[in-house]
């Protein structure tokens, strides 16, 4: 509560000043979205409009400043910086947007670390300094969920990752506030957009001439600015899966304990056999329990794999 009337008091007499780490393309197009008047009914550019901006990205931290980006960025009202405390220290920012994209298929377990390491560190920053969090990071949140919960609260501080798993639909909320009286017995679904996508162009093509091959439908994705990077996105389904585990069965399952079969060996002559049995294929993600002496009262069973 000290929190929402904080912000509340804050905005009244200036804009809600936003600090967003990562510029990547969900990090561009929030950018854009947040400064180009979208969110206040308004076609028009945060600096161009005749009334103030209810919300300003005030600065926008990247690792690398010479990477070519095809969002533009407002020079007047947001400084790019790459010291990601000049925004953790900065008392003037309201909220943290942590929307870092790393290669979830990336098997330098270095990198990942990294990433995992610099991504916490700032969500646990910031919420120590009483910055309200909103991250789309789910391989964050599938590691460090109870944690960083536990931290918001001490710190009377919001958490919010409605976008870190199916933002569309949306799901979190659903789960935290729909089913209170139910008993979740299994959740399963199509959890990545990217792959979903491509999967659907390797159906479509499949009955031309040797149909299209997943380094193309690959490839082309990444054309379009839906993949990151050589990403089967099994990685990123099983980090969706274990979060949606937790909150939907209130057990904490480990990354690395879910087993995961990706894509990249499914050709067009699959989608073939998969159309004489009436059928198509979707990478899915499961979670459900196992009858053990009653009907639902088993271990949970959580895994990905082309379905």
């Amino acid at each position: 509560m000290s929190s929402a009337a904080t912000t509340t008091a804050t905005t009244a007499d200036r804009p809600l000043r936003v600090g967003l780490i990562g510029g990547g393309v969900v990090g561009g197009g929030t950018y854009e979205i947040l400064m180009g008047g979208r969110l206040l009914g308004s076609s028009s550019s945060s600096s161009s409009s005749s009334s103030s901006p209810s919300i300003v990205v005030t600065k926008l931290f990247v690792q690398d400043t010479t990477k070519p980006r095809d969002f533009t960025i407002d020079a007047n009202l947001t400084t790019v910086v790459t010291d990601v405390h000049s925004i953790l220290e900065d008392e003037e920012i309201d909220i943290v947007v942590e929307i870092m994209e790393g290669n979830d298929d990336n098997d330098n377990a270095n990198d990942n670390d990294n990433e995992m390491a610099l991504a916490k560190t700032i969500v646990t920053e910031a919420l120590t300094s009483k910055k309200a969090v909103v991250t789309a990071n789910k391989a964050l949140l599938a590691e460090h969920l109870e944690e960083l919960q536990t931290l918001a609260v001490a710190n009377h501080t919001p958490l919010a990752y409605e976008a870190a798993v199916c933002g569309g639909i949306p799901i979190i909320q659903t789960l935290h506030s729909s089913y209170t009286g139910d008993v979740i017995t299994e959740i399963m679904g199509i959890c990545h957009g990217t792959t979903n996508y491509m999967l659907g162009k390797m159906e479509d093509s499949s009955s031309a001439a040797g149909g299209a091959e997943y380094k193309d439908v690959l490839q082309e994705a990444q054309d379009l600015g839906l993949a990151e990077a050589a990403a089967d996105g099994h990685k990123d389904v099983r980090a969706t899966m274990c979060l949606l585990a937790k909150l939907s069965f209130g057990t904490t399952v480990k990354v690395e304990d879910v087993p995961c079969r990706g894509m990249a060996q499914i050709t067009p002559v699959d989608f073939e056999y998969a159309k004489l049995l009436g059928c198509t294929i979707k990478l899915l993600g499961t979670a459900k329990r196992l009858p053990k002496d009653g009907q639902y009262d088993g271990p949970l069973s959580v895994y990905v794999a082309p379905t």
